[in-house]
This record gives C-alpha cells, sequence and structure tokens, in this order.
C-alpha cells in the first residue's frame, strides 16, 4: 500500500520496496487476506493482473472497509476488478457513509474520507474532493502521519495527492512515508506500547528482579496514558478500546497506580457493557462482540469485586454458547486456539468446558514438545507458552508432556534471551502483523508456568491472568 502511495513521488523508497515485495508471499491464512495482499502485489509490481476480490468477504462487516479500499485503489490506479460493487454504487455507498453520523475508529474516519475523496476524483465532482481535504488533514500528526499506521497514513497520501498535491499537508506525509521505510525496504505496521506494557506485567509479574527495576515505571506509564473517558488504547494516541482497558485493568489488579486509574477504568468498563450484557472490541458499529475481548472484560471485573456492581452471569453464558455452537473458542486479535483458550479459561474458571478445551488445545503438540498457532504447523514458542500456562492454571502436571514442552523453550530460546516468532496478531485485520514483545510475553508465561510444575504450584494467581 505505501509503494502505491508514493509512486513517482519517492522513486528510490519505491524500487528498494519492490525489491523486497518481488519474493514476498500473500498471507495464506485466511482467504479474505489472501486477496487483499495479492490484489495490493500485483498493483505493486505493475502487474496486467485483472484485480480479483472475489475470495474477499464483503458480507464480514469488520472486513467491508478493508474490501472498499482495495477496490478504490485499484479504480484509482485504472484497474479492472472483478468482484465488489460496481464503481459508481461504490461511490455512493461512500458518499452516504461519509454523510452518516456514526462513530467510527479514528484511523478508520481518515480511511474513509480518503476513499470518499479518491472516488469523487475518479468519477465525480473533484470539488467534493477538495472539500473533504480539511477533514482529512485534521487528523495528521506534527510527524505527518495519522495515528502512526501506514496504511492509514498511506492511503491519505493518496487522497492528498489527487486532491491537494504539493501543499504542506502532502509534503509532511511523504517525508513521513520515506522517513519510516526500513532498511530491507518495507514498512512496519505501527506499535502497540499500551498493550506491550500490559502483557509484560502480566507474564513477568512477581519476578523479584522485575518487580525492582521495571513493575513501578510500567505502572505509572499505564496511569499516565490513561484516556479521558477512563479507557486504555493499545497505543498512545488513540481512543479508548474495551479489550486494551480490560487488560490494563488486569495487569493493575493488587497494584496501587497513581491518580484512582483503577476506578476510572472500572467506570469505563461499565458504561461500555451493552444491553445484552457483552462488551464490543472498539467504541464503533463495526466491531461485535468477541471472545477474547469478552473474556477479557469478565476477568479483569472479577479481580475488582467489591469496586462495582456489573452483572458478568450473561457474558459468561455468551462464552459458553460459543463453544458449544463451534467447540472452540477463537479470538479476534491473535490467530490459533492457545490464546483464545487461555484468556477464556481464566475467564470461565472451573468449568466443564474448560477441561474439555484443554484437552482439545494439548492433544495439538507436535513431536518436538512444542506446540502450534493452528494444529498441523510448527511449533511455536509463543503457542507453546500460552499451552503450558493454560496446563499450570489447571494444575495438569503430566511430568513427560512438562518435560518435553520446557526443552522446546530451553531450545529454542536465542543467545539474547529472545525466541523467534511469526506473524499471529491480526492487525490491521484479516492481515497478520508479529510483535517481538508479544513473542516474548507468551513465551515467558510458559516458563513461569514450568516453575509451578517443577514446584506443585497452581498457576494464575490474583494479576497474573
Amino acid at each position: 500500500m505505501t509503494a502505491l502511495a508514493l509512486g513517482i513521488h519517492a522513486p528510490d523508497a519505491v524500487a528498494k520496496a519492490r525489491v523486497w515485495l518481488k519474493s514476498a508471499q500473500p498471507q495464506s491464512h485466511d482467504q479474505t487476506a489472501w486477496a487483499f495482499e495479492n490484489a495490493l502485489l500485483a498493483m505493486a509490481l505493475d502487474k496486467p493482473d485483472v484485480v480479483s476480490l472475489e475470495q474477499s468477504s464483503e458480507a464480514n462487516v469488520v472486513l467491508s472497509s478493508r474490501n472498499r479500499l482495495v477496490q478504490v485503489v485499484a479504480l484509482c490506479r485504472g484497474r479492472a476488478v472483478r468482484g465488489g460493487a460496481p464503481p459508481e454504487q461504490l461511490r455512493a455507498e461512500t458518499e452516504h457513509a461519509v454523510g452518516v453520523t456514526t462513530r467510527l475508529k479514528r484511523w478508520s474516519h481518515v480511511e474513509l474520507l480518503s476513499c470518499h475523496v479518491l472516488l469523487e476524483c475518479a468519477l465525480g465532482d473533484r470539488s467534493k474532493a477538495k472539500a473533504a481535504i480539511p477533514a482529512i488533514v485534521a487528523h495528521q500528526s506534527d510527524s505527518g502521519s495519522f495515528y502512526d499506521n501506514p496504511v492509514t497514513t498511506a492511503l491519505a497520501f493518496l487522497a492528498l495527492d489527487s486532491a491537494a498535491r504539493d501543499t504542506t499537508h502532502w509534503q509532511k506525509t511523504r517525508q513521513y512515508l520515506t522517513s519510516t521505510q526500513q532498511p530491507d525496504g518495507t514498512w512496519r505496521f505501527c506499535s502497540s506500547d499500551v498493550w506491550d506494557t500490559t502483557l509484560t506485567l502480566r507474564s513477568f509479574r512477581g519476578l523479584p528482579e522485575f518487580e525492582a527495576s521495571c513493575a513501578e515505571a510500567a505502572v505509572d506509564f499505564l496511569a499516565a496514558n490513561q484516556n479521558e473517558d477512563g479507557g486504555w488504547s493499545f497505543r498512545q494516541g488513540v481512543e479508548s478500546d474495551n479489550d486494551t482497558a480490560s487488560a490494563v485493568m488486569i495487569s493493575l489488579a493488587g497494584r496501587r497506580p497513581p491518580g484512582g486509574a483503577t476506578l476510572g477504568g472500572l467506570a469505563y468498563l461499565a458504561d461500555q457493557q451493552t444491553s445484552d450484557g457483552l462488551w464490543q472490541t472498539w467504541q464503533s458499529r463495526d466491531d461485535p462482540p468477541v471472545e477474547d475481548v469478552v473474556a477479557h472484560v469478565v476477568s479483569a471485573l472479577s479481580l475488582y469485586p467489591f469496586d462495582h456492581d456489573v452483572v458478568l452471569a450473561p457474558a459468561r453464558r455468551w462464552l459458553v454458547d460459543r463453544w458449544r455452537a463451534r467447540g472452540r473458542w477463537t479470538a479476534s486479535w491473535y490467530r490459533g486456539l492457545p490464546y483464545a483458550t487461555r484468556e477464556v479459561s481464566h475467564a470461565l474458571g472451573a468449568h466443564p468446558l474448560v477441561d474439555r478445551a484443554l484437552d482439545d488445545l494439548v492433544a495439538t503438540r507436535n513431536d518436538d514438545g512444542g506446540w502450534p498457532t493452528v494444529a498441523g504447523e510448527p511449533s511455536s514458542p509463543s503457542a507453546t507458552g500460552l499451552v503450558m500456562a493454560c496446563m499450570a492454571n489447571s494444575g495438569a502436571f503430566d511430568p513427560p508432556t512438562w518435560e518435553a514442552a520446557i526443552d522446546y523453550l530451553v531450545g529454542t530460546q536465542q543467545g539474547d534471551g529472545t525466541w523467534p516468532g511469526t506473524p499471529e496478531m491480526f492487525g490491521p485485520r484479516p492481515l497478520l502483523t508479529h510483535f517481538q514483545t508479544h513473542t516474548q510475553a507468551f513465551a515467558a508465561l510458559g516458563l513461569r508456568a514450568a516453575r509451578c510444575y517443577q514446584t506443585g504450584g497452581r498457576f494464575g494467581a490474583r494479576g497474573t491472568k
């Protein structure tokens, strides 16, 4: 996307990106992800292929905006598109969406406005396109980016290039995109500093060296980055989301954050509960309730039983019903069984389905002693750590299984103390991104669980969920 946006305006950056893209393979874990990446790859390499969106999931409301994004870019580059709405229909639907007063994520609003500008320039009224530019640049940061999201920033640059070329905002955006290119020619998805801090606090809680050198600063960081509504966002500078807010509350349990942060967080989560007793991911129309998010909120509120009056029974019943409907739990933000099973298991506690889910998860173990993110794939340190945490929390201490798992984690740790990782977090959905901090946190959970196995203890003490 970024290489497409820069085009002739940064030929050196585009040339470097194309070198990397020529050997890249579209992600194949999901047919929609494959369709999107394959379409963008063909356009970035100037292949004459017809852009096909026939495999994309237009019916999925979470992914429909991504479908529109790819189709708009294709139309603006003069590419024939197979699948998707007819161009005039797409233009009308986009213009209507711009005019509807609906709460969107901030970067989603920028992307919608950018699509509107591009479609009006290509098919409609350029005056409408220019009129929308101020609403786009109102979201631009001093760095020139739009929420440090390269996808959003690239799309905004395309819009600026169509209707406001050579302006200061156009120049700042181009400078940001060229300056953030990695040495290998790629760009990275935005960072997740708040989310990463919660994972680290949860994974290393109670270790003397961590508590002495890191924990207080991490707690202060989270308190300082609490939003005015009482919630937290996955990174600084964007709106609160229920997944991060609840994860922060889990990581702060038993601690003393400054400024009454936990009371504000509890009020935020109580306010975000829907009429059916659940929680959406974001404060927007396009994210339905998902298992990992609902589980996090239930786990968080369960840690503060005397500080709120939120009824959790409907959410727990919903989680049970989800397993009974499909025979597994899934996560909206991480791929595979290990993460979803661990997080939902914590929310439900002692429940027969938790035991069944753990049995199914343990059965996916590979011959090397580790576990895969998805059954049949190679083992990964992060998946292995999550499964070990699940087993320790339930008291499942089968010696041969544990010894093999410990050997796997110790054997895959690298000289600098890290573990190799693979893309496993959805972002931007349905695409996958790898964050080394996540691999580190999940693998470390496994080693913490191994201590419980070796001492005969039980994992899952207050705040370690």
